[in-house]
């Protein structure tokens, strides 16, 4: 069947009590607004289904969530670190694993840079405020405002992806997450830090997209046109 158009597959959140996979409007409205057709994958432990999507979909979205299970990078999980999605985990994990070995579009968003990161080899703090930067001054990074609210800037680094899409050396963005990427997996270059020296977009140079950013890009599109940009640059290269 001939495609007009690319198909971004999205990743969703998952209910264990109410058994319900969703995502908010906000991603797939997006995508559509780039002119390319959203699906959304739905959390299952049905492996053979993992591999399906990946066949499916030119790009993908690695959407925000909960904590990631500790045990990928190593580590116990702590007192200070939150609910996790042990399903989901497993089937991002091996989503970001596979579509990267295949050259697949991804754009991580929040978890999705935190999933992204540690599919490859790095790891990530699992809580900001409690490990490494317990002793610094940090930011405000679980904003108490409106998700479409720009609380805090990024410093974006120079000759990276993320300055060639936005064109700039600053980016004013929302912030709703205590974990942050921590050791940098191979492959991957910082393209952006927060003015306290939280990462915040990470992407890997030797493949067509793979970006991770630490903020919400779907949530600021509609009142700032300039975060589109990501999806626009996902779906220009599906």
């Amino acid at each position: 069947m001939h495609k007009d158009k690319p198909i971004i597959g999205i990743t969703t959140a998952f209910d264990f009590e109410k058994g319900i996979s969703s995502v908010k409007e906000d991603y797939y409205e997006a995508i559509i607004r780039c002119s390319a057709v959203p699906i959304l994958i739905p959390v299952t432990d049905e492996k053979g289904i993992w591999q399906e999507y990946l066949e499916m979909c030119d790009g993908l979205v690695l959407s925000g969530g909960p904590d990631i299970d500790a045990t990928y990078f190593g580590m116990c999980n702590m007192p200070y670190a939150n609910e996790i999605s042990p399903i989901r985990d497993s089937m991002e994990i091996f989503i970001a694993q596979q579509a990267i070995a295949m050259d697949k579009p991804i754009l991580g968003i929040c978890r999705g840079i935190q999933v992204l990161n540690i599919a490859a080899g790095g790891s990530i703090f699992q809580d900001i405020y409690s490990e490494n930067y317990a002793e610094k001054k940090l930011l405000k990074h679980s904003q108490q405002a409106p998700r479409w609210f720009q609380i805090h800037n990024i410093n974006i680094q120079g000759k990276t992806c993320l300055q060639d899409i936005f064109e700039r050396d600053s980016l004013k963005v929302n912030s709703f997450h205590h974990q942050a990427v921590s050791e940098v997996a191979p492959g991957f270059m910082i393209n952006a830090y927060a003015e306290d020296g939280i990462i915040e977009a990470i992407c890997m140079d030797n493949k067509k997209f793979v970006m991770g950013v630490q903020w919400h890009p779907e949530n600021l599109w509609r009142k700032d046109i300039n975060h589109l940009k990501l999806f626009e640059r996902l779906v220009s290269v599906c």
